[in-house]
């Protein structure tokens, strides 16, 4: 008998959520399986790589993915802890470093064949070589390592949130206003004054300040908070962090090129207002699941997000590297052409060579591609869904409609 799932209970999966919560009389899907919360993550790991090969800085502005994908991480961190407790943290680093430890061992590798020496103003025998092992940091590498490193500082951020959500979680529960506004002094403050700090701890702060907002905002969506505010409190919030986030990229266009990455006050402001639309709003996502193809494509974008995200970067690098040796006499759009397509082609080897190490990180049976499991899914409208039970369980419909239930 085939079945149609609803939600399935991996709560310590990075594809965000599917949590049933009470809202008055209703019981309402928010996620783990949600197709609208798995197409706009899989939109933005899209985003990701196109602005890192072509570079791109106003397709920060047209999709602030690092904002959406933080905010999604948010709602799935509160949700496990709301579950699981202190515990979750444990399972996070468990989910996450053995995908950075693999990729820190190929690095690692490339720096000392091509020669790591002293002039790279670091070496392999640096202490913060540690960083390698729980990335708190960017860690040390040579200019043949720098492809590399350069996505880790999204890690290194995300490890913080995780590291502090249960201290953060109980204090948004209890003064939602004054953290979400928070954030926004504490980068403008840092704009103004490192306060004796090297660039290096000064960025990772700000970075933090910078998607501190957004993380919460994924604490509100998991609580029904979003989902309970009505348009005409919402739309203006959102127009007005637009237009100070859009002033602000305005005025700081010299020096960022409307790269909202290069400007943490404008990228604050307008990464709050996107998330805040995109997770308020709630749209049926029956279209993808009628397209096999872009239904697996989804899946498998999100059950390899981790993957996808530490190896593109390197493609590009090595892409570009390979398009010089063989100087093709093409116009610049034929190379960026090349260059995404080679990119593409370099990520898909990553996650067919080490995606399966995502599947044992989270004690799943490892697969090649983790698509096409005989489970038919499909998107609910959240306010149509009353599938009954506690949260956590796994709601399924057979083929005759009838609701079963199960751990």
């Amino acid at each position: 008998m085939s079945k149609v799932v609803l939600g399935t209970t991996d709560d310590e999966g990075l594809p965000a959520l599917l949590h049933l919560y009470p809202i008055g009389e209703d019981r309402l899907v928010t996620a783990i399986r949600d197709r609208y919360i798995d197409t706009i993550r899989a939109l933005a790991i899209v985003r990701v790589i196109v602005y890192h090969a072509l570079n791109l800085g106003w397709l920060t502005i047209v999709f602030p993915s690092m904002g959406i994908m933080f905010a999604l991480a948010g709602s799935l961190m509160a949700a496990s802890m709301d579950k699981s407790g202190l515990v979750t943290v444990g399972r996070r680093l468990r989910r996450l470093l053995p995908s950075i430890w693999v990729l820190g061992a190929v690095a690692i590798s490339i720096m000392l064949v091509h020669g790591w020496t002293a002039d790279d103003k670091t070496a392999p025998t640096d202490p913060r070589m540690l960083l390698w092992i729980l990335p708190l940091n960017s860690p040390p590498a040579s200019d043949w390592g720098q492809e590399f490193v350069g996505v880790l500082w999204y890690i290194s951020t995300y490890l913080w949130f995780v590291l502090l959500s249960p201290v953060l979680l109980p204090l948004f529960r209890r003064l939602p206003v004054v953290m979400l506004a928070l954030p926004f002094l504490l980068v403008y403050v840092f704009s103004l004054n490192s306060f004796g700090m090297s660039d290096e701890i000064t960025g990772s702060i700000t970075d933090f300040f910078t998607y501190l907002a957004c993380w919460l905002l994924g604490f509100a969506h998991q609580d029904g908070t979003l989902r309970r505010l009505k348009w005409r409190v919402v739309l203006p919030v959102a127009l007005a962090a637009l237009v100070v986030g859009g002033w602000l990229a305005w005025i700081n266009r010299a020096e960022s090129n409307f790269d909202l990455t290069a400007d943490p006050m404008a990228n604050s402001y307008w990464s709050f207002a996107f998330v805040l639309l995109l997770l308020r709003w709630q749209p049926n996502m029956s279209s993808p699941s009628r397209v096999p193809v872009l239904d697996r494509l989804i899946s498998l974008l999100n059950a390899r997000a981790v993957t996808i995200y530490l190896w593109h970067n390197p493609g590009i690098f090595f892409t570009g590297l390979l398009l010089a040796q063989v100087e093709l006499d093409t116009a610049p759009v034929g190379r960026a052409v090349l260059l995404v397509l080679g990119t593409l082609v370099w990520t898909a080897a990553a996650v067919l060579l080490f995606g399966w190490i995502e599947d044992l990180a989270a004690r799943r049976r490892p697969r090649l591609l983790p698509v096409g499991d005989g489970t038919r899914r499909v998107a609910v409208s959240p306010s149509t869904a009353d599938a009954g039970g506690p949260p956590g369980q796994r709601h399924e419909l057979d083929e005759r409609g009838k609701h079963s239930a199960r751990r």
